[in-house]
């Protein structure tokens, strides 16, 4: 048999393993989200699948973020482990991409020194937020952006990221979850830097830096944001707003799709690729 045959069901990897490191690409726009979801199309199973036709063993992955339902990515990182009897880094990019593309493309793939996770090991994750901030939307970005129409002032939407910056217990921006044993995850959150630009033709760009980010973090954040920018909040306010901790004192959600994971930090190199 050839390294990219198909077989049937596959089992669980025997010998050798190779730690393996993706950079993927994706339009989440056709997917649930990235986690495995079993009856629904997920970026992860889309991967999983193409990745057990061709090493012919089962295949456990890990992400860096895992993405919501329409949110995208430029450069999410992936790791799992391969037979190392099996594992060509050139041919399996070339063969998952004829299998995944366009709606997922594998950037980058190589191997990873053991240990490496592609959660745990991460030291920073980058955001970007696109808004398109004219009259009439854009037909050709409406899959990658939301459309306001009304007028926002970039000035403020500057000064309402100010108060984000630094260590905060972001509950009034995310969802909060629950350990198993019932206890409730701590929120806080390091947020390195975060902007705004505006790169022309009405089209706003956001982008923030954390150490990690909690669920519905940076959609909850834009869309207080949006509302400062139009004038609704004072960009005052984000300060007493951290403090309170009431998700209800936030505005509402910025839809998915204007939302993709950039970049992703790791201390031997920055994933920009």
């Amino acid at each position: 048999m050839t390294l990219f045959e198909v077989s049937d069901a596959p089992a669980a990897p025997r010998g050798p393993l190779v730690r393996v490191r993706m950079t993927v690409a994706y339009d989440g726009s056709g997917f649930h989200g990235f986690a495995a979801n079993a009856g629904v199309a997920t970026v992860a199973g889309t991967l999983r699948d193409a990745l057990e036709k061709v090493l012919r063993s089962r295949v456990e992955l890990t992400c860096a973020g895992r993405t919501d339902t329409g949110v995208h990515a430029w450069g999410q990182v992936v790791s799992f482990d391969a037979p190392a009897e099996r594992f060509d880094a050139l041919l399996l990019q070339r063969s998952l991409n004829r299998q995944c593309g366009p709606a997922v493309v594998v950037r980058d793939l190589r191997e990873a020194p053991p240990g490496f996770d592609a959660r745990r090991s991460a030291v920073g994750r980058t955001y970007r937020y696109t808004i398109v901030n004219r009259p009439v939307p854009d037909p050709f970005l409406a899959h990658l952006a939301w459309h306001v129409d009304e007028p926002l002032d970039i000035d403020l939407l500057r000064l309402g990221c100010d108060p984000l910056v630094g260590e905060h217990d972001f509950s009034a921006f995310c969802r909060r979850p629950k350990h198993r044993d019932g206890t409730q995850a701590s929120l806080v959150r390091n947020v390195r830097r975060a902007g705004w630009a505006d790169v022309g033709d009405g089209v706003l760009r956001f982008e923030i830096e954390a150490n990690a980010f909690c669920h519905q973090m940076i959609r909850s954040v834009v869309g207080t944001l949006v509302d400062v920018g139009a004038g609704r909040k004072h960009a005052g306010e984000l300060l007493g707003i951290l403090a309170g901790r009431d998700r209800a004192r936030a505005s509402r959600l910025a839809p998915p799709q204007g939302l993709c994971l950039w970049a992703v930090d790791y201390p031997d190199l920055r994933q920009a690729l």
